[in-house]
């Protein structure tokens, strides 16, 4: 398996997995509620104190499998490696050093911070919620109802749930891990040569089926880059590449590879 197709299957796993996660979530959070009230009207007192409850519920579980995912970004580490060393550098480069395995643990943090972000975000929607249907009167059954359309079901602020937030967080997170960490150590070995890489799918980006298999100099990347197209993201390119969701990676190459000529 290369290391792109590695990435890919990741990705799709970790998308996966995070939903079935926030499916366990639910239950576990809509259990506590239903011990708590005994199926009946909620009083402002235990909508409260569920507030720690919830907590302890996202903590254990969402971020718990969050932490879990993070961990398979090695993975990609040991197989970037592997590719990393058939290119014509110096062997200094082919294996990690005290530097990047400072700026590996520093990724891993930064993607950590993004599910702890999402996860306080929805610590606050749904006790919100469980309060504000505590003030209202509203039954129980109506209290579930919400809370499955924040966490699996249909709307949140933005008419998402979290499932979908988290989910291409989840998806985000890796291609982005490999996006710095290839920029890191392709600047280490000062290699300024990039081919882009990775599967075309039903729902790639035309901007990205155009791209797909050319190789640029970091000059090229940045101009074709400041561009619009539907789904690009803000940020570097070597991050974000062709934007939510992406699929595609870019991949070192030695300078003297075919060039393709964009200016």
């Amino acid at each position: 398996m290369t290391r792109q197709e590695l990435l890919e299957s990741l990705a799709d796993n970790h998308e996966a997995q995070i939903k079935k996660t926030l499916e366990n979530l639910e239950e576990e959070i809509i259990s506590t509620i239903s011990r708590a009230t005994e199926g009946e009207l909620i009083s402002t007192r235990i909508a409260i104190e569920l507030r720690k409850d919830i907590k302890r519920h996202i903590q254990e579980t969402y971020l718990f499998e969050a932490d879990t995912i993070i961990r398979e970004y090695d993975k990609i580490v040991n197989e970037f490696l592997n590719e990393f060393g058939t290119l014509n550098i110096p062997d200094k480069f082919k294996s990690l050093t005290k530097i990047d395995l400072e700026t590996i643990n520093a990724l891993k943090y930064q993607s950590f911070s993004g599910f702890e972000d999402l996860a306080n975000r929805y610590l606050t929607d749904i006790s919100s919620n469980v309060y504000q249907n505590a003030i209202a009167g509203r039954s129980f059954r109506d209290m579930v109802k919400d809370i499955k359309g924040k966490v699996t079901g249909l709307e949140d602020r933005a008419g998402k749930p979290m499932s979908s937030h988290a989910g291409q967080l989840a998806h985000d997170s890796i291609m982005q891990f490999d996006g710095q960490f290839t920029i890191h150590k392709a600047k280490e070995a000062g290699l300024k040569h990039f081919k882009y890489t990775g599967t075309i799918v039903g729902t790639t980006r035309r901007f990205c089926r155009d791209r797909v298999g050319n190789t640029y100099n970091e000059k090229q990347i940045r101009a074709i880059w400041t561009g619009n197209w539907a789904g690009k993201s803000s940020g570097d390119p070597f991050i974000v590449r062709g934007g939510y969701r992406c699929r595609h990676t870019w991949l070192p190459v030695d300078k003297d590879w075919d060039i393709r000529d964009i200016t």
